[in-house]
């Protein structure tokens, strides 16, 4: 129970600050894995990859994720309710000060300077998981082969779902299935 409501406190306060969008979280979950340990690096691949298949908010799955992960139905009621809080409380409450406030130039100077911080906390996120996923670096430290650096199937698939992306704009699902697919058929 000690796990769960300190994984639910990291949580709230994680959903205090997740501006941007739940993509923004995914740099939280590495520094979670450091701090505390309660799944591996490469999990958090799985995670957002479940995240995405399931219906809802990305942020809201991997919190219910992870707190199933920690502490089973209870650890996911308690970290998925956590996270929301923060968020719902700070909407309700900046929602009428923003409308009202729209032409202020303060807060039209403090939302640039969010916007690019969102965009590097996804970038970043990005980075990590293709490190996860695609290279290796410290399997080539070990062996200087270059074939331990890349993971040339998931690089090809990589570039092949990126193109996919920018030329299926209106209906991503059929990224997914692809993805489901060819993941089935290169892994057999």
């Amino acid at each position: 129970m000690n796990d769960i409501l300190i994984l639910a406190f990291e949580y709230m306060k994680i959903g205090a600050v997740a501006i941007g969008g739940g993509y923004t979280v995914i740099p939280f979950l590495y520094y979670l894995v450091e701090k505390y340990h309660w799944f591996e690096v490469a999990q958090i691949t799985q995670m957002i990859a479940v995240s995405n298949l399931t219906p809802g908010p990305i942020g809201i799955n991997m919190a219910t994720f992870v707190g199933v992960k920690v502490g089973g139905i209870l650890g996911a009621a308690f970290v998925t309710f956590a996270f929301m809080v923060p968020s719902f409380i700070i909407v309700c409450s900046l929602s009428k000060f923003l409308k009202k406030n729209k032409e202020n130039k303060l807060i039209n100077n403090i939302m640039y300077g969010l916007r690019p911080a969102a965009v590097a906390l996804i970038s970043v996120a990005g980075l990590k998981i293709m490190n996860t996923t695609v290279f290796n670096l410290t399997k080539f430290l070990k062996t200087h082969n270059l074939s331990d650096f890349i993971s040339l199937k998931a690089f090809i698939l990589l570039m092949a779902f990126c193109a996919m992306g920018l030329k299926l704009k209106k209906n991503p699902m059929i990224l997914i299935v692809a993805a489901i697919v060819l993941g089935l058929v290169i892994k057999l």
